[in-house]
């Protein structure tokens, strides 16, 4: 036992160091670089454009949906990210491996929108259209500007994980009850 804690404190120490240094590069190459200034209007955008045209009576449902998104691209991102698979340039923040403004705005936003929308559509051909909108539209043009970098990964993946994203958060969407 005392090998895996003394093996976890070398680990936490070299952790503790390579984020200094990330934060470091943060500083100096990221921190008001049009790319960040460009997560910020990516954030900021979304959410604003949510409160003012989402509809009130299934703001239950919606947010609902909406935060079943973030949790999901959250995690699926921070798993594919830790087994190099893709990863993020030009971070909002420092402190996230993955890319806030398109997990916690973006994604959450577009979703919250389609089944708003859409609402009598089928599901499985909303959550269709949205995934490939999401991964042959909106990540190729994050990989244009620099901010998403493909190592092991084809944008396929990110259908199937979006298409899941979609039908999870619609179906969580429904256990609320509308106004």
């Amino acid at each position: 036992m005392d090998r895996y804690l003394d093996s976890t404190k070398k680990l936490e120490d070299q952790l503790l160091n390579v984020h200094q240094y990330k934060l470091d590069i943060w500083k100096e190459y990221v921190l008001f670089d049009w790319h960040w200034w460009f997560a910020v209007l990516f954030s900021i955008i979304p959410i604003t454009l949510w409160i003012k045209y989402h509809n009130k009576n299934l703001t239950v449902k919606l947010l609902l949906a909406g935060l079943t998104s973030v949790v999901l691209s959250v995690f699926l991102d921070t798993t594919f990210i830790f087994f190099g698979m893709y990863d993020y340039h030009y971070e909002f923040l420092p402190i996230a491996s993955n890319y806030i403004p398109w997990n916690f705005f973006i994604i959450p936003v577009l979703i919250m929108f389609t089944i708003q929308l859409f609402y009598k559509f089928n599901v499985y051909l909303k959550g269709v259209i949205l995934s490939l909108f999401v991964s042959f539209i909106g990540l190729p043009l994050l990989k244009i500007i620099g901010v998403f970098y493909m190592i092991d990964w084809h944008y396929f993946y990110s259908f199937v994980a979006m298409y899941i994203i979609f039908v999870l958060s619609y179906q969580m969407s429904k256990i609320a009850k509308s106004k």
